[in-house]
């Protein structure tokens, strides 16, 4: 979801970052609503003695007030055997008429905005139940009414991220309870428009000037994607026809009756088709095929990822692609927590950057580095959510941490592999696993280790549940073709003292330059590489693909003695590498290499080694990842990472 309106009742994180070729300001961040404070997540354990199969909404309302009025109707299975009462919850604003049981008047009590349902007989594990409940009144945070003053158009919609759900309707806001389908029942005035989620099946016109409005979907679906909207909407519909999917996709498109609105939107809502097929591609299949994808205008200037039916403040290019990859992050895979949101926004974060990537190149790098900046002004964030800030909706829908921070390690896990093939397998494969569920960071960690066969424990370790970020400086000296680096990491944050991963360094010199890529796993390394060049300057992360701060520029130091008395190169390598000895003498060389566990996978001895001179290794189908070298001599002993890719 990404919200940008100033209003007094929101927090407000607001993004505009204008590229060239884009026409608007782009809002890319989502409001936190916290005018009541600190939201207290419910905690009843008589919540989690069923699971909601299916939801019916049957509510009246118009865009003139956000006060509601109908009945709801929740389908649940027992999981505890001697069920003996029902808990939902609802606002307290909202008042409770009648509550019926299997179609049994039912007494109810209704009580810190939670009715609770005491059954005449006990239910066993495994029955189903149906609970009908009328009700009505003045909604809370999760309804609101507005014009919206660029088009002078009244419009009520519901917004239930995180906390709001019960504000509007009676359900249970967990988000592991996943309803299998709903229904959504719209009455309003003649001459308006309800949508909702899935397919409309119907409209029913009565004789006293009002109309109904009938969507169903057999999606499963969270509790705060359920969402309704009145307002003079026209219907603007296309197709899209993503590769290996037989059938072509809906595009349902909800506009304001206004002259000029269709014509101001066109192009952007038709950007959908290209990142539809694309994300198809990346991500999998569209999971709402059979049904559709929508957009419906509200007020705010900004997204909300509804499923199916997304509400939008517009139709600028980063919030039409960060809205369409929440389908897949956020709507098919959900969080399983809070404080994992980063599976929701990171991702859709990200989706953005890859739909930039594809069919907006010229924008990659200014849209990464924006990210990136964001990101690095939380020298102390994390993005995993700490659990003593997990009810508070400021920190869940941080901009900085939990989309910025969010985007930006997901694009050095990328980094990490090296092999996109693999990196957007991970993707496909996590949401084959986790689709129509929800879903943790170490779920999806687990999953990109199946995939890869690389070990990721630092990595999550530092970037998902640690906080900050590096802070590199580094020095250099060349002799002859010997060029030696000394590179030292400080980061941003007490918390972690070191990030171990992967870095680049492009060696400039006359008519071209070099980029090597090595391993970090100490604060102070020294790293030698052979060129038969004299450099001109050293460029730490040429390509801004690691989030960090440089120190100033790399500088030439007056002369660094050599760190090491043998070299590797090159490094990182495909397993064959060369060593020289940088002694003044003949001598024999031990060259063993070991796992990082200590496993010795390789040993061979070479005799009368002359000095500066090339000695070729082969080892033979040594596996991708991270080696140290020992070489040995009379006198000398040295051990040298080695990366193999």
């Amino acid at each position: 979801m990404m919200i940008t309106k100033y209003i007094f009742t929101l927090f407000i994180i607001t993004l505009l970052f204008v590229a060239a070729t884009w026409a608007q300001e782009i809002p890319l961040e989502k409001q936190a609503r916290i005018s009541h404070g600190v939201v207290t997540l419910n905690e009843n354990p008589l919540l989690n003695g069923y699971d909601v199969k299916f939801y019916k909404l049957d509510v009246e309302a118009d865009n003139q007030s956000d006060r509601i009025g109908g009945n709801v109707t929740i389908l649940a299975e027992v999981f505890d055997e001697g069920l003996s009462a029902l808990v939902f919850e609802l606002n307290n604003l909202l008042d409770v008429e009648r509550v019926e049981v299997d179609g049994e008047n039912h007494l109810f009590t209704h009580v810190d905005h939670e009715i609770t349902v005491p059954l005449t007989a006990t239910r066993g594990a495994g029955e189903l139940v149906s609970t009908q409940i009328w009700y009505g009144g003045q909604t809370g945070e999760g309804m609101n009414m507005e014009v919206d003053e660029d088009w002078d158009i009244p419009v009520t919609f519901t917004l239930s991220e995180p906390f709001y759900a019960k504000d509007w309707f009676p359900c249970k806001e967990n988000l592991g309870d996943k309803a299998d389908s709903v229904h959504v029942f719209i009455t309003t005035d003649f001459g308006l428009t309800g949508v909702s989620q899935g397919i409309h099946t119907g409209t029913t016109y009565f004789p006293n000037g009002k109309v109904r409005y009938e969507w169903k979907s057999n999606y499963p679906i969270a509790f705060y994607l359920i969402s309704i909207a009145v307002s003079d909407y026209i219907e603007y519909n296309f197709e899209v026809h993503p590769p290996d999917i037989p059938e072509p996709i809906l595009i349902q498109n909800f506009i304001y009756d206004r002259p000029g609105c269709l014509e101001e939107y066109r192009d952007g809502m038709h950007w959908t088709r290209s990142m539809m097929k694309l994300f198809c591609e990346r991500f999998g299949p569209y999971p709402f095929r059979e049904e559709k994808y929508g957009h419906y205008l509200w007020p705010w200037g900004g997204g909300m990822e509804h499923q199916t039916m997304t509400g939008m403040g517009g139709f600028s290019f980063g919030l039409v692609a960060h809205e369409l990859g929440h389908s897949w992050f956020g709507n098919y895979v959900t969080c399983a927590t809070w404080q994992d949101i980063w599976i929701n926004e990171g991702f859709a974060t990200y989706a953005h950057y890859l739909a930039v990537e594809e069919l907006t190149p010229e924008n990659r790098e200014a849209v990464r580095a924006y990210r990136f900046e964001r990101a690095m002004r939380e020298p102390h964030g994390r993005v995993y959510i700490p659990a003593e800030h997990a009810d508070d909706a400021s920190r869940i829908f941080s901009g900085n941490l939990s989309y910025s921070k969010g985007m930006a390690i997901i694009h050095m896990m990328r980094f990490e592999l090296q092999n996109d093939g693999l990196f957007f397998e991970t993707f496909r494969n996590f949401i084959d696993r986790y689709g129509d569920s929800v879903a943790t960071g170490l779920d999806f960690k687990a999953v990109l280790e199946e995939t890869s066969g690389m070990d990721f424990t630092d990595f999550f370790n530092q970037w998902y549940f640690g906080a900050g970020y590096p802070i590199y400086e580094a020095s250099w000296d060349q002799q002859g073709d010997l060029l030696n680096l000394h590179s030292t990491q400080t980061t941003s944050s007490e918390t972690n003292t070191l990030f171990k991963m992967s870095m680049e360094y492009m060696i400039h010199y006359e008519g071209g330059d070099t980029l090597f890529r090595v391993f970090h796993d100490e604060n102070q390394e020294r790293y030698q590489f052979t060129l038969d060049h004299t450099v001109d300057s050293i460029t730490i992360d040429p390509n801004d693909q690691v989030l960090n701060q440089e120190v100033g520029y790399v500088k030439k130091s007056a002369g660094i003695e050599p760190a090491t008395p043998f070299s590797i190169y090159p490094n990182p390598n495909h397993g064959t590498f060369t060593f020289k000895s940088l002694s003044n003498r003949e001598e024999r060389v031990v060259v063993e290499i070991y796992t990082v566990s200590g496993a010795k996978v390789f040993s061979e001895t070479y005799k009368n080694c002359m000095p500066l001179t090339d000695y070729g290794v082969d080892t033979e189908g040594l596996g991708r990842g991270l080696y140290f070298v020992r070489l040995r001599s009379d006198g000398e002993d040295d051990v040298l990472k080695m990366v193999v890719e």
